[in-house]
């Protein structure tokens, strides 16, 4: 009987202990800086801390139709870059398409506002 149950516990503890990919938070942040306002897409991953930033977007033409690529740079040491799509939905969410980034983390979102949570 003993020998049945570890191999159940141990495919439970593998489906219970699986985490996201990515779990951080999306930013976007509006400035102004001279001529003209613009708004960039900055990333922090929870898990090492680290920074990105993605570039200039602009989220009311990054719909589901027409998602932005968008190219995230590390800002803090590492150099770690990656590609990932981003859009806003009608619903007021925030998503994005790691592109394989993260060890293939999918696709993440937050509703609600940026900043916010965002896990894949």
């Amino acid at each position: 009987m003993k020998t049945a149950i570890l191999p159940a516990l141990s495919v439970l503890a593998f489906f219970t202990g699986s985490s996201s990919a990515f779990w951080g938070q999306l930013r976007l942040d509006y400035s102004c800086p001279g001529e003209g306002c613009f708004t960039t897409l900055n990333i922090k991953d929870y898990n090492t801390g680290s920074t990105y930033t993605c570039g200039a977007v602009v989220p009311s033409f990054c719909t589901y139709e027409g998602r932005c690529p968008v190219y995230c740079q590390e800002t803090s040491p590492g150099g770690y870059n990656w590609n990932a799509q981003f859009w806003q939905t009608s619903d007021g969410c925030d998503n994005m398409d790691f592109e394989g980034a993260f060890g293939g983390a999918g696709h993440g979102y937050c509703c609600g506002g940026a900043p916010c949570d965002i896990g894949a």
